[in-house]
């Protein structure tokens, strides 16, 4: 039986807020903060498009002088000035649009970025319960996909709009200038043209929201089976996949269908509008030319100013169908950025020095609430211990270290570390003291110093070399082309099961901690390699407390105490020298049981 257990009341745990009390309202306000840093180049791209506004107004007219000048008694030398004219202004227009496309994608990335920086270090602060539940295919495609839809609002949106609005003024107010039967004709055109498009301006956002949410769910299905790709080979569940993929597909199908159809709605009202509005101006222009009421270059000028005037008009439409994507990967932002960890932070940042306490007292736990794992655990261990924990599968071994290191919040009961409520740590104040090395170990793409510090730059390379020769792994590494700098591949393909793990040690040897969880750390390792890491092992446990989870009792031998779970219950806890004389006690059976295995 358990011993060693003291009754203490169990204070109340924070209430669990992984989930927004509403979902936001997309705010033009949060999206205004990201241009704030980039409002320089913002004020140069919009004077880019006023120039260019500009010129595309000066062109037309310099055509209409030269038919008029053409058609009458204008001389070769003026129709040559008018054409070079024309040549310069084209060719700044070019310029000034190169430039206005290469200045609104630089404002597009630099806002972006941003937000897709303040998402990840969001999801990342976020609670296990939220990741368990998410798939990293989802999580990637909200970060970048979603972020990514709003990048043209950044981009051109608002300099559009301005330059849109700034063309059709110029136009207008010239043919008011000049006619205003046709002025008026295209006043009318583009009040309704422009009244359209606002009055459906949200019709594709819930579409469009709908559309981003079935690509997440696509992109999560495929990241999951191809992370999963030899049990699915290996179990011939290649066709059921395929079926699912095409599901998945298809939904994305349905889906981009309906956006789409809603976005193009506004458009498709103003094409209608604009042929209309073309029929009657080429009217009542050819009638006047007939009269006499105006010369052939003022005929040209009035049809090139309404065909120029169904630009704005599309960018208008263009821009507003982007503001709808962007509007639906707002709102998805917005949701995300809501979400809340159930982890609440506490304020107290120091811990006594050297070795420290651990203590659990009446601790429950379940991933869900209707399934509780552990029940009512109790044990102590004092600064410098090191305690051996082992059980069947699904016992709760792991879950006693995810709970060390505040990866969930308990559902009952107090976790104490060096005599302090984990609950009153500050998370880095725990993480810098608690180190932990599990059964998969988590490679990434970079440099070997990268993997082994973390990327923590105030590392040492000298301190890396030294420790990484305490583990034995300073052969290989100088056997690496580039040493410390060669490059390893995400996911560790290039490193065998023993190498990983003593890349793991070398990781938490670098921080010095003062208690360290092993799970499972040779579970996956042959005789000759989980010798060498155990004399790894050994070295870092003699500096600080351990918790080591195993199933091969064998590593066990150096623990000071042993704590037998099943079912998510203490069976025994104990000095491991008494319970292994012990020939009653459970952890005795289990010591037999391993020698008949041997020797089997």
């Amino acid at each position: 039986m358990p011993q060693n257990r003291t009754r203490t009341p169990k204070p109340p745990n924070p209430p669990n807020t992984s989930k927004p009390s509403a979902p936001p309202k997309p705010s033009m306000t949060w999206l205004f903060r990201y241009l704030r840093p980039v409002k320089w180049r913002m004020l140069a791209l919009l004077l880019l498009l006023l120039a260019t506004t500009a010129l595309q107004l000066v062109n037309p007219q310099i055509v209409q002088r030269f038919i008029d000048q053409a058609t009458g008694s204008g001389s070769v030398s003026g129709l040559l000035s008018l054409a070079g004219l024309y040549l310069v202004v084209a060719v700044c227009n070019q310029l000034f649009t190169v430039s206005v496309d290469y200045l609104g994608n630089d404002v597009s990335w630099r806002a972006t970025n941003r937000i897709r920086a303040d998402l990840l270090k969001h999801v990342l602060r976020l609670d296990m319960r939220f990741h368990n539940v998410k798939s990293p295919g989802e999580m990637i495609e909200r970060i970048d996909g979603d972020v990514t839809h709003m990048s043209n609002f950044f981009a051109m949106f608002i300099a559009k709009i301005v330059g849109s609005f700034v063309l059709l003024a110029g136009i207008l107010g010239y043919m008011y200038a000049y006619n205003w039967p046709i002025a008026a004709t295209m006043t009318v055109f583009t009040v309704l043209s422009v009244g359209v498009m606002f009055r459906l301006r949200d019709i594709g956002v819930s579409a469009s929201q709908t559309e981003r949410q079935a690509n997440a769910a696509l992109y999560g299905l495929i990241e999951e089976r191809i992370a999963g790709i030899e049990d699915v080979q290996a179990n011939g569940g290649v066709p059921r996949l395929m079926n699912r993929y095409h599901r998945a597909m298809r939904a994305v199908f349905l889906a981009g269908r309906k956006a789409w159809m809603r976005r193009v709605l506004p458009w498709n009202v103003t094409v209608v509008l604009f042929t209309i509005a073309v029929t009657a101006v080429l009217m009542l222009s050819v009638r006047m030319y007939v009269q006499g009421q105006i010369t052939l270059g003022m005929l040209f000028l009035f049809f090139q100013y309404t065909q120029m005037l169904n630009d704005p008009i599309e960018q208008l439409g263009d821009q507003l169908q982007e503001f709808q994507k962007a509007k639906s990967g707002m709102r998805r932002a917005q949701e995300l950025l809501a979400l809340r960890s159930e982890i609440a932070e506490g304020g107290q940042d120091d811990l006594p020095q050297g070795p420290l306490s651990v203590s659990f007292e009446h601790v429950s736990f379940g991933y869900n609430a209707d399934q509780r794992i552990l029940h009512d655990i109790t044990f102590r261990l004092k600064p410098g211990e090191r305690l051996g924990l082992i059980g069947r599968t699904g016992s709760g071994k792991s879950s006693i270290s995810r709970l060390l290191l505040r990866l969930y919040n308990l559902d009952g009961g107090v976790i104490r570390v060096g005599g302090t409520d984990i609950r009153d740590l500050k998370l880095a104040s725990l993480y810098r003291r608690v180190g932990m090395v599990t059964q998969d170990v988590q490679l990434f793409d970079g440099t070997l110093r990268d993997n082994l510090t973390l990327f923590n730059p105030e590392l040492a390379d000298d301190a890396i070399l030294e420790t990484t020769e305490r583990l034995g792994l300073r052969p290989w590494i100088e056997a690496m082309p580039g040493g410390l700098d060669a490059r390893l591949a995400a996911g560790g393909a290039s490193l065998s099961a023993g190498e990983a793990q003593l890349f793991a040690l070398t990781r938490v040897f670098l921080t010095q901690p003062s208690l360290v969880i092993l799970d499972e750390p040779s579970s996956r390792l042959d005789a000759a390699t989980e010798a060498i890491l155990q004399k790894a092992v050994d070295q870092l446990l003699e500096r600080c407390t351990g918790i080591v989870i195993a199933h091969r009792l064998a590593t066990l031998d150096r623990v000071d105490k042993i704590m037998v779970l099943r079912q998510g219950r203490i069976v025994e806890f104990g000095a491991r020298a008494s319970l292994a004389q012990d020939p009653a006690s459970e952890y005795a059976r289990l010591l037999r049981a391993d020698r008949q295995e041997e020797l089997a």
